[in-house]
Formats: structure tokens, sequence, C-alpha cells
């Protein structure tokens, strides 16, 4: 399970909805806060550090201008680190695909079923799958 997943679990609908919104449009503004903050650390970070360069030479001085521009384009958002994105993506599957994947899906659920090795994980991984074709897992 992911860091989001465990989180949504732990935000009731009913907190959600006392701060007049879904639970995972508080999970994503909540993830889009953290994600400003750590930019936030990044850039003053390479700040201090191109001051830090100091301009006694040319060498120390073309480290530092690199380091300032870093910084400018991680504040301006040209530069992302990873995770950096907004939520995941929607992936929508045409009637046909969601057929081909049920199908190989439900292979795959007789072969955990028949085969050691496959743990609670795999199961978990199984259902979030099945959610592609439709189908509603409990």
């Amino acid at each position: 399970m992911s860091a989001r997943e465990n989180l949504l679990d732990a935000v009731g609908f009913a907190d959600a909805m006392n701060l007049g919104s879904e639970p995972e449009a508080l999970v994503d503004a909540y993830r889009l806060a953290v994600i400003a903050e750590r930019d936030a650390q990044i850039i003053e970070w390479l700040t201090k550090k191109a001051h830090e360069e100091g301009t006694s030479n040319k060498e120390r001085r073309t480290r530092a201008d690199v380091l300032f521009h870093m910084a400018d384009k991680l504040s301006r958002g040209a530069v992302r680190p990873p995770l950096s994105k907004g939520p995941d993506p929607v992936i929508e599957l045409s009637e046909m695909e969601q057929q081909l994947l049920a199908f190989a899906l439900e292979l795959a659920s007789d072969q955990m079923a028949t085969r050691d090795g496959f743990d609670d994980e795999d199961q978990v991984a199984l259902d979030r799958l099945r959610t592609l074709t439709g189908e509603v897992t409990s």
C-alpha cells in the first residue's frame, strides 16, 4: 500500500466533509503542500550554497551563478524534483481493454490460488488492477 492510500484510509469521509471537501482532495492538497515545503527548502539550500561560494575567483563565481540559476529555475517551476507532479493520472481503458485485462487478472488470480509465494500485497495489487476493469472490489 502506498503512503497516499494509507492517508486516504486514515482520513474519514465525515472528516473531509466537515472541511467541505472529498478525502482525495484533502490528501492531494496535503501532498502538494508537502512538496511545496520541500521545494522551498531545496531553494533555500541552493541559495545558501551559492552565497558560500563567494566571488573570490572566476571558478567560484561560476559555481555560485550555476547554483543561483538552479534555485531560480526551481522557484519558477521550470525544474521539478521527482514527485513534484500532481495526483496520479487517470487510466481509462476501452471496453475491449477492460475485458482483456479482466481475463488476464482472472488467470493471475487462479495462479495465485494454486502456487506458493504470493502474499497479501500481491492480492492488493490484483484488486487495484481490477478497478481498471470497472469491477468494484471490497
